[in-house]
């Protein structure tokens, strides 16, 4: 796993089946996938939330399955951000909180973060600020907004960040510039491009864990010079003492560890001290055929 001490980088799930045999091994059991995920890195978003509180005995489970250092960042479910849309969201939010208790417990919680609605825009700061403000102080959050109004580069911006800061919440950055560069290479890229909104990027760091969502394309090397963009400005985080939060996301997920793995190797020639990136199975296979070509001669 990747140390954690300095920042934490991941993917959007753990289980995706394409990696067994990539990225896991070929004999990983479905039931092994965030044994093995939480192996290779250190922290992973917790979009499952969204949808449904799970169970203690899932959370548990969860813990028991990631080792020492691993963080779990759930997402705020929909049932508060987007059907009650941050009002009277009381009973909601409680159950929410006790997930949050138990990882925390467990020293296994990262930052949650609350996606707003699309439609949910700067009129409605009253009530974002109101909910926010009677969240428990002791976990780590981020908001993520996505209306436009919340990036007019003027009152709006300015007093949305003003509040998250002196609430020492995080803004999400959501960057989705890699996926619309260029035109669709294939249907997943397809699909991505229709779903995905482009928010505004804004390089800033409100709180302690900065919290950046990057969506990239399938064509890892059309990635690069995105991984060269902010490489810099999250390895300048890790300087500052601060602790990011760093997810990779694809159209396909089975790229995904592949494009953390660039980002992480281009920080590590920027800052040495960040060590290694685990290997994966698709490694071992490469120098197996490797040293075979070499037995040859």
């Amino acid at each position: 796993m990747i140390d954690p001490s300095h920042y934490f980088i991941g993917c959007p799930v753990w289980s995706c089946r394409d990696w067994i045999g990539t990225v896991f091994d070929k004999k990983t059991d479905s039931g092994d996938l965030l044994r093995e995920y939480a192996k290779r890195f250190n922290t992973v978003e917790g979009n499952s939330t969204f949808y449904a509180i799970p169970p203690a005995a899932t959370v548990e489970r969860w813990m028991a399955e990631s080792g020492d250092g691993f963080r779990f960042c759930p997402k705020f479910p929909k049932a508060i951000s987007h059907d009650r849309r941050l009002v009277q969201a009381e009973s909601e939010t409680d159950e929410f909180i006790k997930i949050l208790e138990m990882l925390l417990h467990g020293d296994r919680l990262g930052t949650s973060f609350l996606q707003l609605p699309p439609s949910f825009n700067a009129h409605s700061i009253d009530a974002l600020e109101g909910y926010l403000k009677a969240l428990p102080k002791e976990f780590k959050y981020a908001v993520e907004p996505r209306h436009i109004t919340w990036y007019d580069n003027g009152d709006n911006e300015r007093q949305l960040d003003d509040m998250l800061q002196n609430l020492g919440i995080d803004k999400v950055i959501f960057d989705s510039r890699p996926l619309f560069a260029s035109e669709a290479k294939d249907q997943d890229e397809s699909d991505a491009q229709s779903r995905k909104p482009q928010t505004p990027v804004r390089k800033v760091a409100l709180a302690t864990h900065p919290f950046l969502r990057l969506v990239g394309s399938n064509d890892l090397d059309a990635n690069d010079i995105w991984i060269k963009e902010w490489a810099p400005i999250i390895n300048k985080w890790i300087l500052e003492n601060k602790r990011p939060y760093i997810f990779l996301h694809c159209p396909n997920e089975a790229h995904a560890p592949y494009f953390a793995r660039r980002l992480h190797r281009q920080l590590k020639k920027l800052n040495p001290l960040l060590g290694n990136f685990p290997k994966f199975a698709s490694d071992f296979k490469n120098e197996e055929h490797e040293q075979e070509q070499l037995d040859l001669f």
